[in-house]
């Protein structure tokens, strides 16, 4: 016998549990700032959608469009 209560192994389960989603949730967050971060640098916006992009993704200066509207 391994000499712990099932509550005892429940509450570890719980435990590694909670860890595992925290730690997938702060994943997420800070997926999220980085995405924030790079929006901020984005310099101009697609004229048909509006989508932020940045300037060395358009595809031309004068007209720009992002790949999903070109």
């Amino acid at each position: 016998m391994s000499g712990f209560t099932d509550e005892e192994r429940a509450a570890e389960m719980k435990r590694r549990d909670d860890a595992i989603r925290n730690s997938i949730a702060a994943a997420g967050r800070a997926r999220e700032a980085a995405r924030i971060a790079d929006m901020q640098t984005m310099d101009t916006r697609c004229l048909h959608c509006n989508n932020p992009m940045h300037s060395w993704q358009a595809t031309d200066p004068e007209n720009p469009l992002c790949d999903f509207c070109l």
